[in-house]
């Protein structure tokens, strides 16, 4: 598990510092403090954030609108944009880079905590078909994104070991921790099932690569025996031998 890595670009040190630390505060990682509009696409690239806060107004040189255009031409993450500004003309302006977010300058930790997790939200939702979802579990950028403790997390999907239903919740089951998700396997499965993730049993999903024997009604993974069932095993074993 890793906290999630926010980039932002502010041009007032005294302002960035405070977002910083209220990040922090969240829960989260800074990735980067960008103080200078010219340095935001090459500390972009350098440190690739799950996410961004973007200042609009930067002093001299591209403006937070340009530079949101330019960093999405290298990867497609989540933006919200800061702004003391809400006059039509600069949010006109703001909705052609199609933001995630507009947070108006003051704004306080709850603010900055609700706009973050409706961004990721909201992005993830654009990065696929419309269906019926869930908001506690995203997959973004190859990365599990959870909800726990009030915050989100980021998961690597090689770091789970198995997932097992519990009624309407999935206990996910990682190298280090548990985690207790209010969504069904169903969900999940669907999210890991693209990371050589297979289904055991009716309540369980296992990675394959974290199985280290095949017994006669279940497997050992992560020092545990979790069930398999006959017809799934026998699938298991086809599937282990095309890899």
């Amino acid at each position: 598990m890793s906290s999630l890595r926010i980039m932002i670009v502010e041009d007032e040190p005294v302002i960035a510092d405070e977002i910083a630390i209220t990040i922090e505060d969240l829960g989260y990682t800074v990735a980067c403090k960008v103080l200078h509009g010219k340095d935001v696409v090459q500390s972009f690239i350098s440190n690739i954030p799950d996410l961004v806060l973007m200042d609009i107004n930067l002093g001299n040189g591209p403006n937070g609108i340009q530079l949101a255009a330019e960093i999405k031409q290298e990867k497609n993450v989540p933006l919200i944009f800061l702004s003391s500004y809400s006059d039509k003309t600069t949010i006109d302006k703001a909705k052609q880079v199609n933001p995630d977010g507009y947070i108006i300058k003051p704004f306080d930790e709850k603010d900055l905590q609700v706009a973050i997790e409706i961004a990721f939200y909201r992005f993830e939702q654009q990065q696929r078909p419309a269906m019926e979802e869930k908001p506690e579990t995203f997959l973004i950028n190859k990365h599990l994104f959870i909800r726990h403790k009030n915050k989100l997390v980021k998961l690597n999907p090689g770091e789970v070991i198995y997932a097992e239903a519990q009624s309407n919740y999935t206990l996910v089951k990682t190298e280090k921790e548990k985690f207790i998700l209010s969504t069904t396997l169903g969900v999940i499965e669907e999210k890991l099932l693209p990371f050589g993730f297979f289904r055991l049993h009716r309540s369980y999903l296992a990675n394959v690569s974290k199985i280290d024997a095949i017994e006669e009604d279940h497997v050992v993974i992560g020092g545990e025996s979790v069930p398999v069932s006959k017809k799934q095993k026998q699938d298991l074993l086809n599937h282990i031998t095309q890899l």
